[in-house]
């Protein structure tokens, strides 16, 4: 099963190693995080009473039929939701929740999905892959402990927003020469690199001024300092993509990084192909 869970970062600090030295660490308070849904392969992986699903067939309403001398219904009801199986997902996958929405603030298909496992919509949703059938089942929580015998997690999570910038921060271009007849041109782009004409407008895919940040980041590798199970809080060393308060995705990493003792112990790690 994939080992995973949705958090928010709540902001950065320092932490005082045993040996007396301090590292930053960014503080992301982890779950609890409520299962909302278990895919699989075979729909006879599930429970029995999670294999059906119900239709919307429109708005119930009355029709005309029947006579009441007769002993017979004035009328039967047409639409409503209309229960079936439940068809397989082809593949497997737990999906999980993280904070509660209010309910103003959530549509009715939100709140329903959420009433199958016994909990309230939620406000950050994802969905993790797994190569075989997940352990845990429909309502079950999943709590930052999970992460007390793992060394590195990968977190993910949608950076800063910086506006409107220039290619210097946008793509860490070098700024023209400040002397040597150059004027009032010291941070512009400079020649697009046209061999003959511009009139067919700017290549595609060229480093451009434009819109920076807000985008979808995964930063590997990162060290896990502390686990705090009782406040569901776990320190992660370094930086995160995201503001504060912004929601974030943690797993085990996927990457093997050894120290220096490890490799010399063990030998450098071979790579597949």
């Amino acid at each position: 099963m994939t080992i995973g869970i949705l958090g928010k970062k709540l902001g950065m600090t320092q932490y005082f190693q045993p040996d007396g030295t301090w590292v930053p660490v960014t503080i992301v308070e982890a779950g609890p995080c409520r299962v909302l849904q278990v895919k699989v392969k075979d729909i006879t992986e599930l429970p029995q009473e999670h294999r059906v699903a119900t239709t919307n067939r429109g708005k119930a309403r009355p029709a005309a039929g029947g006579t009441p001398e007769a002993g017979k219904p004035t009328g039967r009801v047409i639409g409503g939701k209309l229960a079936r199986p439940r068809h397989a997902d082809g593949y497997y996958a737990m999906q999980i929740g993280f904070g509660d929405k209010k309910d103003v603030r959530a549509t009715k298909p939100e709140k329903g999905h959420a009433a199958k496992s016994g909990s309230k919509p939620q406000v950050f949703v994802r969905e993790l892959r797994c190569a075989t059938l997940p352990s845990v089942k429909q309502g079950d929580e999943i709590k930052v402990d999970i992460f007390k015998d793992i060394a590195r997690v990968d977190v993910t999570g949608t950076t800063k927003g910086r506006g409107f910038t220039g290619t210097i921060k946008r793509w860490n271009f070098h700024r023209q020469p400040m002397s040597h007849g150059n004027s009032k041109h010291h941070r512009k782009v400079g020649g697009l690199g046209r061999t003959n004409s511009i009139n067919k407008g700017v290549p595609k895919g060229k480093k451009m001024c434009g819109h920076y940040g807000v985008e979808q980041v995964t930063v590997h590798n990162i060290e896990v300092m502390k686990v705090d199970a009782e406040r569901n809080l776990i320190f992660l060393r370094g930086a995160v993509p995201g503001h504060n308060n912004a929601f974030v995705l943690v797993k085990k990493s996927v990457k093997i990084k050894l120290k220096r003792e490890q490799v010399a112990a063990t030998g450098p790690v071979k790579k597949k192909g």
